[in-house]
């Protein structure tokens, strides 16, 4: 795999963790739904699927949003093109970032 492959896999691994949390939750509606005791939390299993199915929409979208705007140069690069993370303040008010492909840090004054 390239550089960009990896970059992809790690960028909607939190989504396939989501949807698979997802797929699981809603697996488990009908056994609660079937159980005798229908009041409490067993109630809020029916939402949970349905959460977690949006949650994962929503972090898809984005991933796709910071690859595309990787591929048209639009967001943070680094020189070796990969994507930078959120920006940190460090020790004496230097603000940093991390590439999330070279592990390279980056900073600069506040």
């Amino acid at each position: 795999m390239q550089r960009w492959d990896w970059s992809v896999a790690r960028a909607y691994l939190p989504t396939a963790l989501a949807l698979a949390t997802a797929f699981l939750a809603s697996l488990r509606v009908p056994a609660v739904q079937a159980g005798a005791m229908r009041a409490g939390p067993a109630a809020d299993w029916d939402w949970a699927a349905y959460l977690l199915f949006a949650l994962a929409c929503l972090l898809g979208t984005a991933a796709t949003l910071r690859l595309w705007r990787r591929r048209q140069t639009a967001g943070l690069l680094c020189r070796c093109g990969g994507l930078l993370g959120p920006e940190k303040m460090g020790r004496k008010g230097v603000r940093a970032t991390v590439c999330r492909a070279c592990g390279r840090e980056w900073r600069r004054r506040a």
